[in-house]
């Protein structure tokens, strides 16, 4: 069990938000009274050579040095798993019947022990300080509004606790608060999720009637939709609520800066337009061989990861990097007039000459697009004696004179973000391919050598030098292949040598 302030898409568990620190310090303190399940980090876990102190005086199980079977610990893990989501009833019961089956075998130490985690959980259930009420199941609805922008927050409780929590983010809302409320919740139950005995909304709803029915016909049972103004439901209200703002904003502000960055990219680099998709390319290779290119994608400020391309250069072993630009940048073009699915802008990660390559190939297409280059920083030599610092600059096209990237600007931030993407895409393909080469096998090249018989071979083997000089006889029994094939296989072993 970790305690963490954010939620990642990592697919653990998360339990919360909770409201103080130190209920769930005493929860989670409690919990390890309870379960024996490790609290240690993986780092200390994996590197113990007996069993500590939390082991000793019983809060552990030892699964670091003990051989804990697996069945026993995933079920220590459920019954944490109970606590923290508020359903010890099943728990309880869990416990007694284990405690009652133990002491009828007359294991009284072990039932002893059951007991003590037994009357922990009961004290737990009637703790006012972890639950709300026994048994209640409610979702708590929080909404947060600036102007056309607005945020919505779902608080899940469960068995009196809040257990889990959505945030969602609205564009352009041209309706009351109310409206886009009952949207949701129609859209988010009708989406499978669970439907609880009662809903806590901020404001009235014009509709609450009409999404009740509806509600009970899909769970089964009356569905409560309530707007609390005191108590503990009011105080979960203002939770969600607090929780809404907090999501706009981190999200408007994250997306307000992007647009600012985008509009201030648009005048330093005078372009016609402020550009929402962007693509970046750059060329790897070495010394000639495994030449490829990638190519990265932007959308909003933001990587869009489906759409990054990978490109394998028809002309190997000739370093030509204006003639590989050109070739991708064809490609890529032609694909898009043909899908109706050209960028704003294309970025090539070069100087002057890469640029006029791909504005060639664009030319030849006869497309509408923008094309800048972006080159590195470097130290002009050209004064004997002395070392300029040349900054990052932007090439454009129709323009002799190269414009240089400010160091402290969000622009160029942005720019090296974008181009330091591109370069490791287009380094890890290229590593990729070269990799794939170097261990490409002569025994790729021999019809009737499979990926399977190969792998036999250099299991039983090694190597080509160790299976170069055996017996035909014995590499057809280890290959698994007709006597015939394997004198063919030594032939040409033999003939590389």
């Amino acid at each position: 069990i970790e305690l963490v302030r954010k939620v990642e898409n990592d697919g653990a568990t998360y339990y919360g938000p909770y409201t103080y620190s130190y209920e769930l310090r005493t929860l989670l303190d409690t919990v390890n009274r309870i379960v024996p399940i490790r609290s240690c980090t993986d780092t200390v876990f994996y590197n113990r050579q007996r069993p500590c102190l939390e082991y000793q005086i019983k809060r552990c199980c030892g699964p670091c040095c003990l051989p804990v079977e697996r069945e026993e610990y995933l079920e220590y893990v459920k019954e944490a798993k109970s606590i923290l989501a508020g359903n010890t009833e099943e728990l309880v019961e869990h416990l007694r019947g284990r405690m009652e089956t133990l002491s009828e075998q007359l294991l009284f130490e072990e039932a002893a022990s059951i007991r003590d985690r037994l009357e922990i959980v009961e004290r737990l259930q009637g703790d006012s300080e972890f639950r709300i009420r026994v048994g209640e199941n409610r979702d708590v609805y929080g909404f947060y509004r600036e102007g056309m922008l607005a945020a919505l927050s779902i608080l899940r409780v469960r068995n009196g606790r809040v257990t889990d929590s959505k945030n969602y983010t609205f564009q352009n809302v041209a309706v009351d608060d109310e409206e886009v409320i009952e949207a949701v919740i129609t859209q988010y139950y009708r989406s499978g999720k669970e439907v609880v005995e009662e809903l806590l909304v901020p404001v009235e709803l014009p509709s609450a009637d009409f999404i009740k029915e509806e509600l009970k016909e899909r769970a089964g049972h009356k569905v409560l939709i309530a707007v609390p103004q005191r108590g503990s439901k009011a105080k979960l209200l203002q939770l969600a609520a607090l929780n809404a703002k907090q999501h706009f904003g981190t999200k408007v502000e994250a997306e307000s800066r992007r647009a600012e960055t985008a509009k201030e990219m648009a005048k330093l680099l005078q372009l016609n337009q402020v550009p929402r998709r962007i693509e970046c390319l750059d060329i790897s290779n070495f010394q000639g061989s495994d030449i490829v290119a990638g190519l990265v994608s932007f959308f909003d400020g933001l990587p869009d990861k489906q759409q990054y391309k990978k490109y394998r250069i028809s002309q190997q072993d000739k370093p030509d990097d204006f003639g590989s630009i050109h070739e991708v940048v064809y490609r890529r073009i032609k694909r898009g007039l043909a899908e109706d699915d050209l960028p704003d802008l294309l970025i090539i990660d070069g100087g002057r000459g890469q640029l006029g390559a791909a504005i060639e190939a664009r030319d030849e297409l006869r497309a509408s697009l923008e094309i800048i280059s972006i080159a590195k920083m470097r130290y002009d030599k050209s004064s004997p004696g002395s070392f300029q610092k040349k900054p990052e600059r932007i090439f454009r096209e129709g323009s002799s004179k190269s414009i240089p990237l400010p160091s402290d600007n969000q622009v160029t931030h942005f720019m090296q973000r974008i181009r330091d993407e591109t370069h490791r895409f287009a380094i890890t393909f290229h590593k990729s391919s070269r990799s794939k080469r170097v261990f490409k096998s002569v025994l790729d090249d021999i019809r009737g050598v499979g990926p399977e018989r190969k792998r036999r071979l250099f299991k039983y083997y090694g190597s080509i030098a160790r299976m170069a000089v055996a017996e035909a006889s014995e590499l057809a029994q280890v290959g698994r292949m007709s006597a015939k094939l394997a004198e063919r296989i030594l032939e040409v072993l033999r003939d590389q040598e």
